[in-house]
């Protein structure tokens, strides 16, 4: 029988643009906001490493649009597909921590293990929390298939033999798979958008949660398990649904523990995600959901908790309606298809777009989140004890609440970045009087009698890293200082600014540690930024001594013409990723046309290594062109969001 030989998959082949939240979320996130949250399930037995690693490539083919990275354009991220093998890692570090674009093989996820939990912690850019579980779901329905021998449901001898060696796929059945795919990665918002009267999230700054921070970029984890009879019991006994009682408990908890028991000139208010699949048609696992700011008045004192209670569910009952839900819609998706914000390039709409999320985050007190019930097949139901959704935190959103619910249990955990307990005993506490309150449990990070070494004591040496630079930059922005000072001091007797070459190298140490030392980003960008820097700093030197012109006319050329070696080296030994490069290429094969332009204008008096440079660059981006004919056309199309 002849074998066909595998083709290697072209890395980045395909893109996708990223859904209309999925797009805010990857210009505002960062260190300090990672904007990544995990769904957990616990098990009854330890994890196995490599059962988990087999079960997960089995799960991402199902899953084909979590098969990406995230790539920067010019006036948007985008999605590209990613070919490289994600892998699964016990868990070590702080939970939810920032995803590093270039780092876990490009991937925005990852899968961990501890104990008898599985983790899957996911930037938000890529899903929400019901595209996310509905993944874990499946990979613990894999795994545990897998490793529970006999336990099958309805597995028998041929069933294995399919496992092992599974039938090949006519084209009929893989196109009607790329399809479901696509719809799978659809922008549902832009789907059910329909342009009509909106308004936007603007509102009163609500009371903002304050104490002492944890240190290093900690996050304390606080599990409260509810019977989930008991709980419907209770609400229904209150004639409100689960939701809006946790959310008045919530409300209620600040008033009483951080406002004496009254409102003051602030609202307290929580922001509510809700499911759009509930009230849209849609099967997307992009992001599909709005949030609602839920709120007490302030400068009113509730009187008991059914007076905040009544006050929420009067408020969901009016927000949570089509009609509102198709406003926001309406607003998001407006926002985005605005000419002006179309055409502003993305470094400048990023630090917009940042200043406005963090100004509107200050119009709620912390979150609530909801997933609802879990369900699992009938024969895995019993080797499962728990889900877990756990939302990552910062000093600016320092408190957060996460629920699933799974068989006759309901998990409410909450995330904090602060070392103050005083809101989770209070709420944990009044459901204890309730009846309802089953047991609780923490990750210890905050001194507790709950902690069950459940999590791992979490590497601290990269967050001791990242504590010292500020004291770094400090130091360099000292001793530049004092150098200037110095020369302004002297400069009667000298007569040179001889400081500027001081501080021109001082500028360009801290550029290095801080953009190619600690940033895990392209190589070509990073040869290209320091070629930047340096050129600079030999233009500033050129221009203290006197100008002699050595600078234009030697080695600002040289620097370009060691990019564009650079460059097309990188594209020739990465063949299979040289679009990566592409959009560098291009930038400097522009900016090697700046010294013709000099030349001109007669700075450049010996045009040799200018004119060489130039024709080297328009060479290599020529042949680049020719070479990779529609490839060019589709990394082009993809870079500027065509």
């Amino acid at each position: 029988m002849r074998r066909h030989r595998e083709r290697k998959q072209i890395q980045g082949a395909g893109w996708r643009r990223l859904d209309n939240t999925g797009k805010l979320f990857a210009m505002v996130t960062g260190e300090d906001l990672s904007n990544v949250f995990r769904v957990s399930a616990v098990l009854d037995r330890e994890i196995s490493p490599e059962g988990l690693q087999r079960a997960l490539m089995r799960t991402l083919p199902e899953f084909e649009v979590f098969r990406v990275r995230l790539r920067r354009g010019f006036f948007w991220y985008y999605f590209e597909t990613n070919t490289r093998e994600p892998s699964v890692e016990q868990e070590t570090a702080f939970l939810c921590k920032y995803i590093e674009p270039q780092g876990n093989q490009m991937y925005p996820f990852r899968v961990s293990y501890f104990g008898t939990r599985i983790n899957f912690e996911v930037f938000h850019a890529l899903t929400d929390g019901m595209g996310a579980m509905n993944f874990l779901k499946r990979l613990v329905e894999i795994y545990l298939e897998e490793d529970v021998p006999g336990e099958k449901p309805g597995a028998g001898p041929e069933q294995s033999r399919t496992a092992e060696c599974p039938r090949s796929i006519s084209r009929d059945e893989m196109c009607t798979v790329k399809e479901k795919a696509r719809g799978r990665a659809s922008d549902s918002y832009l789907l059910h958008y329909r342009k009509r009267e909106h308004r936007g999230y603007g509102g009163r700054s609500a009371f903002q949660l304050r104490g002492k921070w944890l240190p290093l970029g900690q996050t304390a984890v606080y599990h409260g398990y509810v019977d989930l009879n008991r709980f419907k019991t209770l609400c229904r006994h209150e004639g409100v649904s689960m939701t809006k009682y946790l959310a008045a408990l919530l409300l209620w908890s600040v008033i009483q523990v951080y406002l004496e028991g009254r409102t003051k000139r602030e609202p307290v208010a929580v922001n509510l995600p809700i499911n759009l699949r509930a009230f849209f048609e849609s099967d997307t696992l992009a992001n599909f959901f709005a949030v609602t700011n839920i709120s007490f008045p302030e400068e009113r004192q509730p009187e008991n908790f059914n007076e905040v209670l009544s006050e929420v569910s009067r408020q969901m009952d009016e927000k949570i309606v089509r009609e509102r839900l198709e406003e926001t819609i309406s607003y998001n998706v407006s926002r985005e298809k605005k000419w002006y914000v179309r055409i502003t390039p993305l470094a400048l709409k990023t630090r917009i777009t940042r200043l406005i999320f963090l100004r509107n985050t200050r119009a709620y007190t912390l979150t609530l989140s909801n997933l609802g019930a879990v369900e699992m097949k009938e024969g895995l139901r019993d080797n499962i004890r728990d889900f877990h959704v756990i939302i990552g935190v910062s000093k600016k959103q320092p408190v957060k609440c996460g629920v699933a619910a799974f068989g006759d249990k309901v998990d409410i955990t909450f995330s904090s970045a602060s070392q103050d307990r005083r809101l989770q005993d209070y709420f944990y506490g009044w459901l204890d009087e309730q009846g309802v309150l089953t047991g609780r449990e923490e990750n210890g990070v905050v001194a507790s009698p709950y902690a069950r070494g459940n999590y791992p004591e979490a590497a601290a040496e990269t967050g001791r890293i990242r504590k010292m630079m500020p004291w770094f930059y400090g130091t360099l922005f000292i001793i530049a200082a004092v150098t200037g000072i110095a020369n302004a001091a002297t400069y009667r007797w000298l007569g040179r600014w001889w400081s500027v070459i001081t501080i021109a190298g001082i500028a360009y140490a801290a550029m290095t540690v801080r953009f190619s030392l600690l940033r895990n980003s392209n190589l070509a960008g990073k040869i290209f930024r320091q070629s930047l820097g340096a050129i600079a700093v030999f233009v500033l030197i050129d221009w203290n001594l006197g100008y002699e012109g050595w600078a234009f006319n030697y080695a600002v050329p040289s620097l370009l013409l060691f990019d564009v070696a650079a460059v097309g080296g990188l594209m020739t030994v990465n063949r299979l990723n040289w679009q990566s490069y592409f959009m560098y290429q291009i930038v400097i094969t522009i900016f090697c046309l700046i010294p013709l332009a000099l030349w001109g204008a007669g700075l450049v008096t010996r045009p040799f290594l200018s004119l060489l440079t130039a024709g080297a660059a328009l060479i290599l981006l020529c042949t680049t062109v020719l070479a990779g004919s529609r490839s060019v056309l589709r990394e082009l199309r993809r870079r500027f969001h065509l």
